[in-house]
């Protein structure tokens, strides 16, 4: 049996659910008929010649199993597979001690080096900062290093060897290379694009690169996603994609965490070579972008299932390839716009919590889009700390935890208290003293209207936030708002001049 392309009959696919009876897929070759409810296929193949010589399709039966399996047996990747070795992936390892115990999730990404920005370590900084301790025992991390410089290579493996060393003991990072000879020729390339000769070579070698890391990845774990090197997630991604698969009921290939490129697609394992091979397939033709979606409906699903809010954010303004710019935003990924909009003097922002480069103190406080969040849970005395470049004179005051992706993560137990002196203490954080009691927190919450009627005249040095008991989440600090005296005059005063 003999299968050169299969795809959506004319009219595509809307929905799974208006095709729960009958659905039908049309090939070069003839006709697949899927019959969901007792997973009948029927396919139409060249069984003879007929009298005059022409083509006899007749119609075999096989099963919906058998058709899994066997669609992919008459692709001829342009890289040849049956030349790996037994122990390749071994070879393939730049640090040797990786473990390959089966775990649940592999997170793939692939890496090469950049004119401008490197990204690479602060996306696994980010991994790991939003993966609790006992996760990191069920994840694997593959840096795949695709590029052909060896100096690059090497550098980048000694800062992933010293910022990583207690993930690398675990053997959660994998870090790894390929071989000039696993790639097919990227020159005079075939295209369905029109574009420069460079971004053509970029793309197909992008594809082989994506192919090689599927390859590798596919014993290690249960199921397999995978991020550019240029993303950065959010804490708790873990459980979110834990959950989502466990909402799954029905069979489904692919579930999507971010709506870019192929940012955040999860997989079984056992299905990615496949993807592999379709991916090797046409990899002068198209982007993976574009060979995952084809794919998908090759496995029988017809449509995308992205859970949103998505968990993965595109950081990334330089591409991989040399000049071109993609400040790219996922539609779905929850954005943390302020409400309130404070006068927010300057000031610089303190905490004892651990946390995420890209979600630090700065972004609770600044009035642009941004949220802090913790990367452990919150303790008793832990705090955050607002001390102001000069003492203010504060009028009201608005503080607002947690978001509505992750309502649980705020303040469970804290208190706000003005600091009404400040001594200079070195580089770091200076000591605030004379502290007033401005309020407790409610459900994750501190509202002031009248600081005044608390700290009298007396201009403040710093605001800070106290944990008062153990929290069991971690916490984010959505809005930060400080309203000074300073405005609440220019209010009234444009208040009595419109009336």
């Amino acid at each position: 049996m003999v299968v050169e392309h299969v795809s959506v009959r004319s009219g595509g696919v809307e929905s799974e659910s208006q095709h729960d009876g009958l659905s039908q897929l049309s090939g070069t070759r003839g006709e697949v008929v899927v019959q969901k409810p007792n997973k009948t296929l029927y396919f139409s193949s060249v069984e003879r010649e007929d009298s005059r010589g022409s083509p006899y399709y007749g119609q075999r039966r096989i099963s919906y199993q058998d058709f899994l399996n066997q669609h992919f047996v008459s692709f001829q990747p342009s890289v040849d597979l049956t030349k790996l070795r037994s122990n390749w992936r071994a070879d393939a390892r730049i640090i040797p001690n990786a473990s390959n115990k089966k775990r649940y999730l592999t997170i793939g990404i692939p890496t090469v080096k950049r004119e401008k920005d490197e990204y690479i370590l602060s996306t696994v900084q980010s991994i790991v900062n939003c993966t609790r301790k006992e996760e990191l025992q069920e994840i694997y991390i593959v840096v795949f290093l695709a590029d052909f410089d060896e100096d690059w290579k090497a550098n980048i493996s000694k800062h992933l060897r010293q910022q990583f060393g207690d993930i690398i003991s675990m053997g959660t990072l994998h870090v790894i290379q390929a071989w000039d000879s696993f790639y097919p020729p990227l020159d005079n390339l075939k295209h369905t694009f029109v574009d420069p000769e460079t971004k053509k070579k970029w793309r197909a070698k992008q594809n082989v690169d994506y192919a090689f890391l599927f390859l590798y990845s596919q014993v290690l774990a249960t199921y397999y996603i995978q991020m550019e090197d240029d993303t950065y997630t959010v804490p708790g991604y873990f459980k979110v994609i834990k959950d989502y698969v466990k909402k799954f009921k029905e069979r489904w290939v692919c579930l999507e965490f971010s709506e870019l490129g192929f940012i955040g697609k999860l997989y079984h394992s056992e299905d990615i070579d496949k993807l592999a091979k379709m991916v090797l397939l046409f990899y002068a033709q198209q982007p993976c972008d574009v060979t995952y979606l084809n794919f998908n409906v090759q496995m029988l699903q017809f449509k995308r299932h992205i859970r949103r809010p998505t968990i993965f954010e595109h950081v990334g303004y330089h591409s991989s390839l040399p000049g071109k710019i993609q400040p790219l935003k996922d539609r779905f990924f929850e954005e943390h716009q302020k409400s309130i909009k404070g006068d927010n003097p300057l000031a610089k922002l303190y905490t004892s919590l651990p946390f995420e480069g890209y979600f630090n103190p700065d972004k609770a406080y600044r009035r642009e889009e941004g949220i802090f969040w913790s990367s452990k849970n919150g303790r008793a005395n832990d705090w955050f700390s607002v001390v102001f470049d000069e003492p203010q004179l504060l009028s009201k005051i608005v503080i607002h935890t947690g978001i509505k992706s992750h309502p649980g993560d705020k303040m469970h137990f804290a208190k706000l208290e003005a600091s009404l002196a400040s001594t200079p203490r070195g580089p770091g954080k200076p000591e605030c003293s004379r502290n007033k009691l401005l309020g407790y927190f409610e459900d994750g919450d501190i509202e002031l209207n009248e600081v005044r009627s608390i700290t009298g005249e007396e201009k403040n040095h710093c605001l800070n936030i106290i944990i008062t008991n153990k929290q069991e989440t971690w916490l984010i600090v959505r809005e930060i708002a400080v309203f000074t005296v300073h405005h609440e005059i220019k209010q009234t005063t444009k208040n009595l001049g419109d009336s």
